[in-house]
This record gives C-alpha cells, sequence and structure tokens, in this order.
C-alpha cells in the first residue's frame, strides 16, 4: 500500500499531465461489444440490456472495482434498419474515481453476404480524487504537506467521443473501435490535469458447430492497444530525489485476449481465457430463456499473484425479441415482462 499511495502522490507533485489506462478491462468482453464499439449497437434482432461487475486483485486496498450497463437495439427508420445504445460505466481505483455515461448510433448495410455498420459515441466523463484520503509516509524524505498535492476533493467533466466499425456473417464477426477520440483533458483543478489517451480495440469471433449438433465451439480475440502514456514530473519538495529535472516515461501498452468457450445446446457454456502476461481465465454461463448470467475468474500469471488472489466478475443479461417487420408490431400480454 506504501508504494500504491506513493505512486497516487508522485502522478500529483508538480504534475502538468497524466495519462494511464482508462477503459477497464474485461474478461467477459464478448458479453458487452457495445461498451468498446459503438458500431455493434443494434446488431441482434434484440433488445439487450448487460450489466457486468468486476472486482479485480482481490486482497490489493483500493483495487478496481467496476461495474458497467450497457444497452443496445435496432429500429426501422425511413425504411432501413438503424442502431441505438447507451453505456454507463463506473470505476473506483484507489483515491480515484470515474464515472462516463454515454448514447450511441450505429448505420448499418448490407454488404455482401454479411452486414456492415459504422458507430458513433458521445459521452460526459466526470473523474475525481479524493485529497482527504491521502496518506503521506512521515519520515525525512517526505514533507507532511506540499502545495503540489491536493488535500480536498477535487473533480473534472469533459466531454467524449469513440468510433467503430463492424462486421459480421453467419458463422464469424470482426470489428475495430477507437475510444476517446479527442483524448481529451479532464482539468481536476486549476494545478491538476488528467489526460485521457485514444485507446483501439479489434475484436474477431467465429462460430464452429461440432459433430454432435448440442455443442458448439465460440473461438474470440480481443487486441486493445493505447497511445503512449506519458508522466512528466518536475522537481519540488517529494520529487527533488528523483534524479534529473524531469522525469518522462513513454509506454505503448498493448493488451491480448484469446477466448474459446464451448456452447451447450445453446444454453450452458464453460470457457477458457488467456490473457497475454497477466492472467488465465475460467469461465461460466447458463441462459434460461431471456435471462443469461456468466462469471469470469481471473487466475493472476503476472507478479501480482504474489499480492493478489485474483479478480471475479459476472454479467447480467436480459434479451427481448423485437420484431422490426413491416406491418407486426411487438405485442406483450403483460408489462411485466417488458
Amino acid at each position: 500500500m506504501k508504494r500504491f499511495f506513493f505512486i497516487v502522490i508522485i502522478g500529483f507533485t508538480g504534475c502538468h499531465s497524466l495519462m494511464a489506462q482508462f477503459d477497464s478491462q474485461l474478461s467477459n468482453y464478448w458479453a458487452a461489444i457495445n461498451y468498446f464499439n459503438p458500431a455493434y449497437a443494434g446488431q441482434t434482432d434484440n433488445m439487450e440490456m448487460t450489466l457486468i461487475s468486476r472486482l479485480q486483485w482481490l486482497g490489493i486496498e483500493n483495487a478496481p472495482r467496476t461495474t458497467i450497463l450497457t444497452a443496445q437495439m435496432p429500429y426501422q427508420f425511413m425504411g432501413r434498419t438503424h442502431g441505438v445504445g447507451a453505456s454507463m460505466y463506473n470505476d473506483r481505483s484507489g483515491l480515484f474515481s470515474v464515472s462516463v455515461f454515454s448514447g450511441q448510433y450505429a448505420w448499418k448495410k448490407k454488404i455482401g453476404k454479411g452486414n456492415f455498420s459504422a458507430g458513433l459515441q458521445v459521452g460526459y466523463i466526470n473523474q475525481s480524487f479524493d485529497g482527504t484520503k491521502v496518506e503521506i509516509p512521515k519520515d525525512d524524505y517526505h514533507q507532511e504537506s506540499d502545495p503540489a498535492i491536493p488535500t480536498s476533493l477535487i473533480s473534472g467533466k469533459t466531454i467524449d467521443a469513440s468510433l467503430g466499425f463492424f462486421y459480421s456473417k453467419e458463422k464469424w464477426f470482426a470489428g475495430l473501435s477507437v475510444t476517446h477520440l479527442l483524448a481529451p483533458e479532464l482539468v481536476l483543478e486549476e494545478n491538476y490535469t488528467s489526460e485521457i489517451p485514444r485507446t483501439y480495440y479489434f475484436t474477431a469471433g467465429y462460430n464452429i458447430q461440432l459433430n454432435n449438433p448440442l455443442l458448439e465451439l465460440r473461438p474470440t480475440l480481443l487486441v486493445k492497444t493505447m497511445e503512449m502514456s506519458s508522466l512528466y514530473l518536475e522537481p519540488d519538495s517529494l520529487t527533488e530525489k528523483i534524479e534529473g529535472n524531469m522525469l518522462k516515461a513513454m509506454v505503448r501498452n498493448m493488451q491480448v485476449d484469446v477466448s474459446v468457450r464451448m456452447i451447450y445446446n445453446k444454453q450452458f457454456s464453460a470457457g477458457l481465457s488467456w490473457r497475454k502476461g497477466d492472467a488465465l481465465v475460467f469461465m461460466l454461463g447458463g441462459k434460461f430463456k431471456m435471462i443469461e448470467a456468466g462469471y469470469a475468474y481471473d487466475f493472476p500469471t503476472s507478479r501480482i499473484r504474489k499480492e493478489s488472489t485474483g479478480s471475479h466478475e459476472v454479467f447480467l443479461r436480459y434479451t427481448m425479441d423485437i420484431n422490426l417487420k413491416k406491418g407486426i408490431k411487438n405485442k406483450h400480454k403483460s408489462v411485466r415482462i417488458l
């Protein structure tokens, strides 16, 4: 924990800009594709609402806690099928808290034997830092107070945008997207800013029908690449112990997830996922009528396993069929099933 708070303090001391991974890490990424690719909105003939909750790095105090809610559906307008969606995201990591609310639109077109869509997402970001909980070690190397370290709750707001493309056929799909398209900057207070880097996603999947008609294999891939991250520090108080006038760290962050799930009778699933340099993921799921649920456990393979027992993630999805054929209306006997 001392290391954790030291990193937080160094990030604000004499800080001009701070960039780090912003989007949440997901193991059940295939269950909420429109979270990172707005072109997926309206991809199926259903209205879908998906809730994901993730507890990361159990055993480490103040580790990330994430909640994501997505919704998407197709709709008809002027004789064409479009897609609309929404995404809500909340994450708490240490003394930082982030909330994001976004709306999505997807334009669709039949190309060849498949379906192509281009999607745009516009959202609102609110990030805060609780400086009242900053803990500075009491020793000869630290000052108990420093004007460069916030001691109150500070926050910033900004507008965000994402762009995506998606193509699907009967047995496979592929998508490409970029989140935080404008690389917005959050001004938490006059002296504290947080830069949100662009993040690029490529996802693909294939459905393999096995000889047994009850069994289906679904391999999927997710590649996430974040633009250069940078941390700029100037010598002042705590950072005077750092050699040189300025520290500049630049890293290209790439994450690769390879997953395989076995589906039985289109109701039950089990699978494995490998996240390069990070974790081995075990997945279970089940579907009953309009409700689908799943669980993922991340067994860490990096050095963090010395401090953490792993990560837990669950999702719950509600699906309702929508008939968009002309002249046919959706009829329900009771509003309780809506």
